[in-house]
């Protein structure tokens, strides 16, 4: 059934379930490296946890590349480990999926990391760094199984985009946080006494219980747009006063502060 609230003309209450198609990521090992598009094949880079700058909310584009390599050489090493050892591996012979741009995350999705503390990721804010790093011009992601991806429903597209990753940026850091709390609070009780505590990674582990939360939407698309400006302008100056700050700490740092012209 469909829960969808009109609160008034000017807002709309809806759940998270019936503003975004909610799906989570897919296994790396199963699936191809790359992706068909037309006449070209094009690289896919897959996104695990450890490729994000969780303060910033970005993807890091800086050690992308490094953590993919790591990461395939632990795997090989791995393969040779068992190999020698006279043990099978996993899925070793089975024939990889091919990747669809179905599969590819768009600038318009948000995606949330499920392990450990849910922290949120806008794709649309980290693609605005992308021309710091010519290497990743034609760059195509998949999100792994790390990540729950949210996508906009079709009928909600004309929405701000950036907008909405800011609601759901409060989202994470509200309610999903709260969950989060509750769900390790409770493992804990569970588990005292015991010698090693042992607390899954994944507290989220169902889309279940997050997909009613619901949020409330100004519907005119100005107010929206008014609203992103606001708080870019806060942003900026919220970073403007850090790069102060951190000039500051500098000059103390260098003793500067003995010399009166400072």
């Amino acid at each position: 059934m469909l829960l969808l609230l009109l609160t008034d003309d000017n807002n709309l209450t809806i759940t998270l379930d019936n503003l975004f198609h909610i799906s989570t990521g897919i296994l790396e090992d199963k699936h191809e490296r790359f992706i068909e598009l037309g006449d070209e094949q094009r690289k896919v880079w897959f996104l695990h946890m450890g490729d994000m700058l969780s303060d910033d909310g970005l993807i890091d584009f800086e050690n992308i590349a490094q953590n993919e390599s790591r990461l395939l050489a632990s795997r090989l090493r791995r393969e040779k480990f068992l190999a020698s050892k006279n043990r099978q591996i996993e899925n070793k012979n089975v024939e990889l999926i091919p990747l669809t741009s179905k599969k590819l995350v768009q600038p318009t999705d948000y995606l949330l990391c499920i392990r450990g503390i849910p922290t949120g990721y806008s794709v649309m804010r980290s693609l605005k760094k992308l021309s710091k790093f010519p290497e990743f011009k034609n760059f195509a992601a998949a999100a792994t199984h790390h990540f729950v991806i949210f996508k906009l429903r079709e009928n909600y597209a004309h929405m701000n985009v950036q907008f909405i990753h800011l609601i759901l940026d409060s989202i994470v850091k509200n309610d999903m946080l709260e969950l989060y709390n509750k769900k390790r609070k409770a493992i804990e009780e569970r588990r005292k006494g015991e010698v090693e505590l042992l607390i899954s990674p994944v507290v989220i582990t169902s889309i279940k219980e997050i997909k009613d939360i619901l949020i409330t939407i100004p519907k005119q698309i100005d107010r929206q747009e008014k609203l992103v400006n606001m708080h870019n302008e806060l942003i900026d100056e919220a970073e403007k006063l850090r790069d102060k700050a951190n000039t500051y700490l500098e000059k103390i740092k260098n003793l500067e502060y003995l010399n009166p012209t400072i």
